[in-house]
């Protein structure tokens, strides 16, 4: 069955249209005969469907998307339902999530307030802190990637991510990730950590507030992304990205220093939040992303 061509997936989901294509497949809206809803199934294609190293190579991502977001039950990161694999096709099912992404709005509005970004900053970091207590780092963080409801913040596309402890942790292949939005320390060979995944959280932050990411491509090998690109609109935030921006992971804020610095900014604008909490969720200020 050719994936354009499809009407019926495992005898259970109806495609209905595409909604998005990246580098490693396309995202249909499809409905779930079985539980009458719609959900998202992204649907895996090798760069070069002649060869059968890269069908491997794509079912080995679809797998470890599958396997890494599965572990995770958090309001801040998207669900994955199902995995099918199908006349050679492999299809990730997952909750569809009806949202812009930050990357989306900042360009839109030019840049977010602090506020905002402190709050979606909250959120955010709570579903990160979810997947790294469960052993699964992102490496892919960045505002493409950020979904926003009007009542969530979502951590979607778990396409690259690694469980602690597996082989691909140690970086024997090459650099994966955005532009702009990878750690020093992992462009210049280092295996991904938690603080990689934080510095990336951190670039995403800057650029809703900023409206353009911290560094460059080049720019990340030779120089501290403070430097290269000091914050001129960060108010509250600029401590906060400063210290994720560090370039030495060492150095650089936890995810429990983050958590209490986005909460105070939070409380000192006004916006009462709940104590982070690995499942956390809450919504966002009344009005904050209607037009």
């Amino acid at each position: 069955m050719r994936a354009d061509h499809a009407q019926l997936l495992g005898d259970r989901y109806r495609l209905i249209s595409p909604l998005g294509q990246g580098g490693m497949g396309i995202v249909w809206r499809a409905h779930d005969r079985r539980l009458a809803r719609d959900v998202a199934i992204k649907e895996l294609r090798p760069a070069r469907q002649d060869e059968e190293f890269d069908v491997r190579t794509a079912r080995r991502h679809a797998l470890r998307e599958a396997r890494s977001a599965a572990r995770l039950s958090h309001p801040a990161i998207v669900t994955v339902h199902d995995l099918l694999e199908e006349d050679g096709r492999l299809w990730i099912v997952m909750e569809l999530v009806e949202a812009l992404t930050l990357q989306a709005t900042a360009w839109h509005l030019g840049r977010l307030p602090v506020h905002w970004t402190a709050w979606i900053g909250f959120h955010l970091l709570s579903g990160l802190r979810h997947a790294h207590a469960a052993g699964v780092l992102h490496r892919d963080i960045k505002p493409g990637n950020v979904l926003l409801t009007g009542e969530r913040v979502v951590l979607s596309d778990f396409g690259i991510a690694v469980l602690q402890g597996e082989p691909t942790h140690h970086n024997t292949m090459p650099i994966v990730g955005s532009p702009g939005y990878i750690a020093p320390e992992r462009m210049r060979g280092h295996p991904a950590t938690q603080a990689a995944d934080l510095w990336s959280f951190g670039a995403t932050l800057y650029f809703s507030v900023e409206g353009r990411p911290p560094v460059t491509g080049g720019d990340i090998l030779t120089d501290t992304p403070d430097e290269a690109r000091p914050s001129h609109r960060a108010g509250a935030l600029r401590g906060l990205l400063e210290g994720l921006l560090h370039a030495d992971p060492a150095e650089r804020l936890t995810s429990d220093q983050a958590a209490v610095l986005l909460s105070d900014i939070l409380r000192k604008e006004g916006i009462a939040v709940p104590p982070m909490r690995l499942t956390g969720s809450g919504l966002f200020p009344p009005g904050a992303f209607t037009m």
